[in-house]
Parts: C-alpha cells; sequence; structure tokens
C-alpha cells in the first residue's frame, strides 16, 4: 500500500462524502441531535476528550447544539467534574434537549465580542480546557479566534479548527480563504502548538492539520496510547484550490495578515448556511413528529371511561385542595387573633414605624423597576448587535 494511493483514495472519498451531504451531514445524529460531523471526527473527539478530560469545552459554532451535547454527554460517561459553552450569533436552531441540558451552557452573540471573550476567560480561569472553532470559516474570523481562544488551552489539551478541508483540500475549492489559510497565517507566528497528525489516522476529516495540541512546558508528549513512527494520513492540505498539489505557504506578515484576509473574504459561506438550515429544518420537523404523535396518542385514550375517570379523580383532588386551603384560613385566623399579632398592628400605626415601613417599600419598588430597566437594556443591546452583525458592521 503505498503513500500515494492512500491519501488518492482518502481524497476521493472524502469529496464522495461531502458532496452526499444531504444524506451524510445532514442526516448525522448524536443522541437524536443533529450534528455536522464525519463519524471519524466523532470517534476523534471521544478519545481526546478521555485522554486529555478538559472541565471546560469552549464551542464556537453551536447550529442545532448537537456538538455541545457530544462533548457534554461524554465528559458525563467519564465522571469528569466539567462543562460546556457554546457560542453561536443565533441560537435560534438549538434543539431543546440541549438548552435543558445541565452541563451546557449557551451564549448568543459574536464569538469574537469582547463582552463575550471576557465571560469565557472567567469561566476558564483555573480550569483545565479545550476549544473547539466552528463558527464563521472565513479565514480573517478564523484567525482572530486563534489568536483570541488559543491561551486558554491548557497544555496537552487541544485547540481544533474545524472545516479545514474547504479551499479545495480536498473539497469546496471556492470557500478560498477559509480555515486552511488562517491556520498557515497563525503558525507563521510561532504559536506552542502542533498540528496532532494521529488524529487524522482514520483518513475521512474536515480537519485536516486542525487536531493541534498546546505543547507542554516540560516537553510531556502527547496523551494516550504510544504511537508508531510512520503512519499514513490523507495529508489533505497538500492539495489546493485547483484541485493540484498546493504549492508551499507564502511567508507572511502578522501585522497585516488580518486585513488581508478580510479584504479578501467574501459574503459568509452559503452552503454552510445551506446546511445550517437543512439541519435546523431537520431538528424542528422531528419536534413537530413528535408532538403530532403525542397528540395522536392521547386522541386515542379520550374514551367515556377514561373521561368519567379523570372527572372522578379531579373532584377528588379539588376537595382535597379546598380541605387543606380550610386549615390554612384556620391558622391565619388563629394568628390574627392572637396577643403578639395585635400588638403588632398596633405599632405599625405608629407615625415614625408607619414611615418606616413606606419607605422600606418604596425601595423595593425602586429596586425591582431597576431590574426591569436592566433587562430591558440588555434586550436592546443584544438586538442591536444582532442586527448589526447581519448588516456586516
Amino acid at each position: 500500500m503505498t503513500r500515494e494511493r492512500v491519501e488518492r483514495a482518502a481524497r476521493e472519498f472524502t469529496t464522495v462524502f461531502h458532496d452526499l451531504k444531504e444524506q451524510t451531514f445532514a442526516t448525522t445524529t448524536w443522541l437524536g441531535v443533529p450534528l455536522v460531523k464525519t463519524p471519524a471526527d466523532i470517534l476523534v473527539f471521544q478519545q481526546i476528550i478521555a485522554e486529555t478530560r478538559p472541565e471546560l469545552i469552549v464551542e464556537t459554532g453551536a447550529y442545532v447544539g448537537g456538538s455541545a451535547l457530544l462533548f457534554a454527554s461524554i465528559q458525563e460517561l467519564l465522571g469528569i467534574d466539567g462543562r460546556v459553552i457554546a457560542v453561536d450569533i443565533d441560537l435560534s436552531f438549538v434543539n431543546d434537549r440541549v438548552r435543558e441540558h445541565p452541563r451546557i451552557e449557551l451564549i448568543e452573540g459574536s464569538s469574537t465580542d469582547p463582552s463575550i471573550v471576557s465571560r469565557i476567560r472567567s469561566a476558564a480561569r483555573g480550569k483545565r480546557v479545550m476549544v473547539d472553532l466552528d463558527a464563521d470559516h472565513r479565514a480573517h474570523h478564523v484567525l482572530e479566534e486563534l489568536r483570541t481562544y488559543s491561551s486558554l488551552v491548557s497544555p496537552n489539551c487541544y485547540l481544533v479548527v474545524e472545516d479545514s478541508f474547504f479551499g479545495g483540500r480536498p473539497v469546496r475549492p471556492d470557500a478560498v480563504p477559509g480555515p486552511s489559510e488562517a491556520l498557515d497565517a497563525w503558525f507563521a507566528e510561532e504559536p506552542p502548538f502542533e498540528s496532532d497528525r494521529w488524529r487524522e489516522r482514520y483518513l475521512l476529516t474536515q480537519n485536516p492539520r486542525g487536531y493541534m495540541r498546546r505543547i507542554p512546558d516540560d516537553g510531556e508528549p502527547p496523551p494516550g496510547p504510544q504511537r508508531p513512527e510512520n503512519f499514513l494520513t490523507g495529508a489533505f492540505e497538500l492539495t489546493g484550490a485547483d484541485g493540484d498539489d498546493a504549492a508551499p505557504p507564502a511567508k507572511v506578515d502578522p501585522e497585516t495578515i488580518g486585513a488581508e484576509l478580510e479584504a479578501a473574504a467574501g459574503e459568509p459561506d452559503r452552503e454552510v448556511e445551506a446546511l445550517r438550515k437543512t439541519v435546523g429544518n431537520l431538528a424542528r420537523g422531528n419536534r413537530q413528529a413528535n408532538v403530532t404523535a403525542d397528540l395522536d396518542r392521547r386522541r386515542t385514550e379520550i374514551t367515556t371511561d377514561n373521561l368519567l375517570r379523570e372527572i372522578d379523580t379531579q373532584r377528588e383532588l379539588l376537595l382535597e385542595r379546598n380541605r387543606q386551603l380550610e386549615l390554612e384560613r384556620a391558622k391565619v385566623r388563629r394568628i390574627e387573633s392572637s396577643l403578639p399579632y395585635r400588638l403588632y398592628g398596633r405599632i405599625r400605626k405608629l407615625p415614625g414605624i408607619s414611615a418606616l415601613v413606606a419607605r422600606r417599600e418604596r425601595f423595593r419598588d425602586n429596586a425591582a423597576q431597576a431590574r426591569r430597566d436592566q433587562r430591558e437594556k440588555v434586550r436592546n443591546e443584544r438586538s442591536e448587535r444582532f442586527v448589526n452583525h447581519h448588516r456586516g458592521q
């Protein structure tokens, strides 16, 4: 088996897997929740979490929430006392099961918003951290995320850049500059990370060069079992946008590369948005199917005998509630007729005491109004950021 044959087969199969996305990516789920990952990458993420045991996993680009659920459920199975923070500009597609998961925190907004970054940094303090970047795939945004989140990653833990197989490596030659170009620019800055190519050994991956391990200062080896010296990967990064062998990346200037990549960027990736909508529609369709099935089940259970039994049950519950209410009323009457309560009522009517009580009630009302005003201000700011983001500001 030659290296060339392995690389060619891996590239061809990955291209077929991608081009049939309606039956591959769009139907892949984790515990019933859609996620846009290859089965091999799902397995690799499980292995990374098991070997590095991160206490906090930060994900940018939540979509339906399948990846966040994958990370949280693996943490739970491994007994890791940890959680997942997932950030997305639009959380409307997120599955209810993900929203209700006790280990998952969802944050709506841009992954590079300074307030959101500050919030995540605070959550990461003192934790063993892993980061997965799967938001806007345009190169300038990925590069900004790399510069922003790489410092959070713990030694021997992983920073993952997803979909670096875009730009003809080997799929989507039109999607340039993308994650792969961002990796070229970032590696030119000599960060304390290395691409762990062992994670690509299953040959089918969306993330060539994207599994990056933070190198420990003490030179500790990579986690997991000992690795063979020689192994084969698809080497997707060696294929350029034209399908031929890619030229080595040109030398970049870290001071100007971000602006250059942003100037070269087009509109947000339409294919990713289309796939996102397909997965979102699938999730909504599943929820609607569950609601319809529940209604059908209820219709079959509605019979005269069942209705009469339900009426009897509700009548008994009402009688019990009335009995409990009468007991509570009797307690109130005993309290109101007691000597301490009568003395309390007289004291409250004294001029100084009544003024103090009124002042306290005004203070409570003002505090409640201030909280309502603050919530309204936060909602307006979020709405404004969302509108400005979609306007490209």
